[in-house]
Order: structure tokens, then C-alpha cells, then sequence
């Protein structure tokens, strides 16, 4: 049974939205970043020369990077869906742990492009 006025319980639907909407761009937003870097390692090699024996430069590292563009897409909707319908700090724990993931993410790419 619900005791709280009606104007305290909207206003706590409307701060966990505004959480909720705070914390998914923040997450879309790394997600971005991380499938930029992971798209450019994936395509890294089109910039190599002819004699280069990077990781980048190779079939195996835009296999790798096409890899970090799909657990980009993974990772951001994974978070997206369990955040849905949650309690504000379910939500800010969801959110937190994606964009670690994303940032994860984010620094293979960098390191799969430093070997280009």
C-alpha cells in the first residue's frame, strides 16, 4: 500500500528517469568513442604499406577490431535493456559497469591501432 503523497511519488519517477537518461548517454556516448577506435583498427590495415607487420596491418587485426565494434554494440545494449524500468541505483551500477566495459573497449582499440 502506497502512503506517500501523490507529488513525492512523481517526483521520484521523474528523478529516476532523469538518472536513467543521464547514465544511457553517458554510456552511448563512450559507446561512440569505442566504436570509432574499434572501426579504425578494423580498417587499419587499407593505411598500411606493403612490408608492414603489424597486428593492425594484417586479416587478423580487422578481424580483431571488427570484434571490438561488435562487443561495443553488445555492451551498449546490454546496458540500455537492464536499466529499463530499474530503481535509480540498480541503474547508476548497470551504467557504471558498461562503460568500464567500455573503456576496456576503447583502450584495445588504441593498442590495436598503435601496431599499424
Amino acid at each position: 500500500m502506497n502512503t506517500a503523497p501523490t507529488g513525492a511519488t512523481g517526483s521520484l519517477e521523474v528523478r529516476d528517469r532523469a538518472v536513467r537518461v543521464v547514465a544511457i548517454a553517458f554510456v552511448w556516448f563512450a559507446g561512440l568513442a569505442a566504436g570509432f577506435v574499434g572501426i579504425l583498427a578494423a580498417v587499419a590495415r587499407f593505411g598500411c604499406g606493403m612490408h608492414d607487420s603489424g597486428l593492425a596491418c594484417e586479416t587478423s587485426g580487422s578481424v580483431y577490431g571488427v570484434l571490438i565494434v561488435v562487443a561495443v554494440v553488445a555492451a551498449v545494449t546490454a546496458t540500455t535493456m537492464l536499466t529499463f524500468g530499474r530503481p535509480a541505483r540498480r541503474v547508476l551500477i548497470v551504467s557504471g559497469i558498461g562503460f568500464a566495459a567500455l573503456v576496456v573497449l576503447f583502450v584495445l582499440g588504441r593498442l590495436l591501432l598503435s601496431t599499424s
